[in-house]
């Protein structure tokens, strides 16, 4: 995906700061916190970048031993993962089935957290906790008729 950005220094924390390099645009809908690689439209550099994502911000940030991005930059940011929320996983799918709940009373943002929240958990009771809560969830929604879960 073709991004913007620019470096930002927080003076408040001194002569030394702290330097980050903001995205333009907050990405919506991919995994935080993960390391791809941004080449830079000038066609010849590629840094090795963290990606986190804040509340109302996007930010990247070189791996060490990689060159510095300059002030105002472009390039092609090319993350190892697809988009977030795609499938549902099949136990996920079964539980609310078969408490006659439909994921579609929830807004996509919504849908796309609870999928990663069942997601993420390894099958065992961590997992059937998560399921149990996602299920109460979406009920909670249904009843109200609105994706507010």
């Amino acid at each position: 995906m073709v991004v913007h950005g620019h470096r930002y220094d927080d003076v408040r924390l001194g002569d030394e700061g702290a330097r980050a390099y903001v995205l333009e645009e907050r990405l919506v809908g991919y995994d935080s916190y993960q390391v791809a690689e941004l080449a830079l439209a000038d066609g010849t550099t590629v840094v090795r970048v963290r990606v986190l994502t804040l509340d109302d911000v996007t930010t990247v940030w070189p791996l060490a031993g990689e060159p510095s991005l300059p002030d105002r930059w472009e390039g092609r940011l090319l993350l190892r993962s697809r988009e977030r929320g795609g499938r549902v996983p099949p136990d996920l799918a079964s539980a609310l089935d078969a408490a006659g709940l439909d994921l579609a009373v929830l807004d996509a943002a919504q849908r796309r957290h609870l999928v990663g929240f069942v997601s993420e958990a390894h099958p065992g009771p961590t997992r059937d906790a998560r399921l149990a809560v996602a299920v109460a969830a979406v009920a909670a929604a249904q009843r109200r008729g609105r994706g507010s879960a």
